[in-house]
């Protein structure tokens, strides 16, 4: 077969175009595949990128709740520890200002307590006491044992004869004793003869002592009205447990007993 100058112009012309058409899909084969790279590492680099940024964000955000606790708890100290300053310094005017307050009652009240002691003394050494009108009777009842200034009184508890300064009169335990007279509260004192004995000032250099008592409602300083009540009649002494409970009755003049008889009406 004979070959032509154009059959190899035709044939060269073709392989060109082949070549050209070839090398188009390989660059279009590398532009799809880079482009589809490109998007797959876009891609990665994103989903990276938001997970790295996740952990930071909530980091970020314990920072911020944290700094906020840290700020809170601060100020709830600050305030707790001026409000525990503002405490104390209201406290210290305070403490003073009732230690002052308590200063001027205690010399307030020692003042009273003078003013009463004053008064009391005044009071006992200006009362009279009225002889002629005499005493009441501080219990209802018969004179168990009269008053003697000789050996001729009988003790039934001691089994011999001896002296009385007082009378004693027959009571049941828990009689109430009234005074026998207006006067001051001098004395509450115990015994082991005559129990718990309350004395008072009548006046006029008399004073009057009732023993064996209980439940004794008044006190020393007090100044009481004829009739009031004093006490009840306890149970005897030992030394007069023969004899039964009683109420220990004496009166003295210038501190010499005398009969209480004498004055009783």
């Amino acid at each position: 077969m004979k070959y032509t100058r154009n059959d190899f112009k035709n044939q060269n012309s073709q392989s060109k175009k082949s070549f050209y058409v070839a090398a188009c899909a390989v660059l279009a084969c590398a532009a799809v595949l880079g482009t589809a790279y490109f998007q797959t590492q876009k891609t990665g680099n994103t989903g990276n990128s938001k997970l790295a940024e996740q952990p930071v964000a909530t980091t970020a955000g314990e920072a911020a709740i944290n700094k906020k606790w840290e700020a809170d708890a601060q100020d709830i100290t600050g305030n707790d520890s001026k409000q525990a300053s503002t405490t104390m310094n209201a406290a210290k005017p305070t403490t003073a200002k009732n230690k002052k307050n308590v200063e001027v009652k205690a010399n307030k009240k020692q003042t009273t307590a003078r003013k009463s002691s004053k008064a009391t003394m005044m009071s006992a050494s200006q009362r009279t006491f009225n002889e002629e009108k005499g005493l009441s009777w501080p219990v209802k009842g018969d004179v168990l044992m009269k008053f003697s200034q000789s050996n001729n009184i009988y003790f039934k508890t001691l089994a011999q004869y001896k002296s009385n300064p007082a009378i004693e009169i027959s009571a049941d335990e828990g009689t109430k004793v009234i005074a026998s007279a207006a006067g001051t509260v001098t004395e509450i004192s115990k015994d082991d003869v005559t129990g718990t004995m309350v004395t008072t000032d009548i006046g006029s250099n008399y004073k009057i002592t009732y023993g064996q008592l209980k439940n004794i409602k008044v006190k020393k300083g007090d100044e009481i009205k004829e009739g009031q009540l004093l006490g009840n009649v306890a149970a005897p002494t030992k030394y007069f447990s023969e004899e039964g409970s009683n109420l220990f009755f004496q009166v003295k003049e210038n501190d010499k007993a005398v009969d209480p008889l004498l004055l009783l009406n």
